[in-house]
């Protein structure tokens, strides 16, 4: 045996051992904990985007001075800042005997109150201690926001019925609105008083697992998946019901909903129009970005990709989510006009799903990209651009 070929010393193949056996023990702890991590955080996927979400109220605010135009309001819980209470955007404001239409900061108190009008819409007036809370929604129904009384009517959905508002107007083109994930109705109605300035008829609709509805067979949201047919349900009672044409309204995860509907529905062409507010139309790249602003459990750090990917697909398997099917981003749905409103401070959908969606369709999309806005709150925001802005959109869909 020559010197090359001679084997090596029995200290170097025991070394070559123990350093093979360390690697391969680290690779069980990195998969174990990969999917570990990955199991938990696909039960985080479940919780925080698939389970049904309680409307019920939590009045987290304490009135501490009413006039007979303003209101002061301080956080029930001095250890929990609520940050939307010194936002200077418009709200809304609810209490146990009452609502109103809350305006932009006027004053801070010494004790920590924020100081702003309110405008009464239903009820009775709050009194010095009474608990609230604030709402983005802003209206409590049509009547109290507009002074105009809404129909109320059921449209089919999931294999129940569903509650709807209608509301009559002039023209033969009917406004569909679509409210998002763990909202309720009352989410459109800050867009509905360009719809009524319109003369459009409006059926402001709920879908499964709405509450008054039936529940979608796997108890879960889903995206579009499903719910698009309650739409299909809600454009076929307006057709049905004297509507040529329609324009679809979709917020947040309805406006995923109005996508699954333009892809798959076979009553899409009178659809003539699309207003979109911070449409979520990748379920996948929100669950990223939610990824991208949370923590590690215990030892902290960003969420590493490998992880986020694993938490996805696991949570695929367990939940039965069609990561491909609900990104609309990566199909082909939008052949009409569209107004689209999305908030550069959105924590929640990433503008930039918006952003892709306008730069995919540069002949239809009119993107409004709005300053410092949260999710759903381009309207909070600035109201009189807004509302400027989708009266001028109606207006050129009128004439068209």
């Amino acid at each position: 045996m020559t010197a090359d070929t001679a084997a090596p010393p029995d200290h170097v193949v025991t070394l070559r051992r123990r350093l093979l056996t360390s690697l391969f023990a680290v690779i069980v702890v990195l998969m174990v904990l990969l999917v570990g991590g990955g199991w938990y955080f696909a039960g985080q996927i479940r919780s925080d985007g698939l389970a049904l979400e309680s409307t019920s109220r939590e009045y987290d605010l304490t009135v501490t001075g009413v006039t007979g135009v303003t209101v002061a309001l301080r956080e029930a819980s001095r250890q929990q800042r609520n940050e939307t209470l010194h936002k200077d955007y418009t709200y809304g404001l609810a209490w146990p005997e009452g609502s109103g239409v809350l305006g932009r900061v006027e004053a801070t108190g010494s004790d920590g109150s924020v100081v702003r009008p309110l405008m009464v819409k239903t009820g009775a007036p709050p009194r010095v201690g009474t608990r609230a809370t604030l709402q983005r929604e802003v209206f409590e129904d049509p009547a109290s926001a507009y002074g105009v009384r809404p129909q109320n009517v059921d449209i089919d959905c999931a294999g129940g019925r569903c509650p709807a508002w209608y509301l009559p107007g002039r023209t033969t083109t009917w406004a569909v609105m679509v409210h998002g994930k763990g909202a309720t109705r009352t989410e459109p109605l800050r867009a509905l008083g360009a719809v009524l300035q319109a003369g459009m008829p409006a059926l402001v609709i709920t879908y499964r697992n709405d509450p008054g509805g039936p529940l979608d067979p796997s108890g879960f949201y889903r995206y579009g998946a499903t719910e698009w047919r309650d739409l299909d349900n809600a454009v076929t009672y307006a057709l049905s019901h004297g509507a040529r044409n329609v324009v679809l309204f979709g917020f947040s995860m309805g406006g995923g909903i109005v996508a699954s509907f333009l892809e798959h529905s076979a009553h899409t062409g009178p659809v003539t129009a699309l207003v979109l507010d911070a449409p979520m139309l990748d379920f996948r790249r929100t669950v990223d970005y939610a990824a991208s602003q949370r923590k590690l459990p215990l030892v902290g750090g960003p969420i590493p990709g490998p992880l986020t990917w694993t938490a996805e697909t696991i949570a695929g398997l367990r939940y039965g989510i069609d990561w491909q099917g609900i990104d609309y981003l990566d199909r082909r749905w939008l052949h009409v006009p569209t107004l689209l409103f999305h908030g550069t401070a959105d924590d929640t959908v990433p503008i930039s799903t918006s952003d892709s969606l306008a730069k995919t369709y540069p002949q239809f999309v009119r993107e409004v990209r709005v300053a410092g806005a949260s999710h759903v709150e381009s309207w909070n925001a600035d109201p009189v651009r807004y509302t400027a802005e989708l009266a001028a959109f109606l207006d050129r869909v009128g004439r068209r």
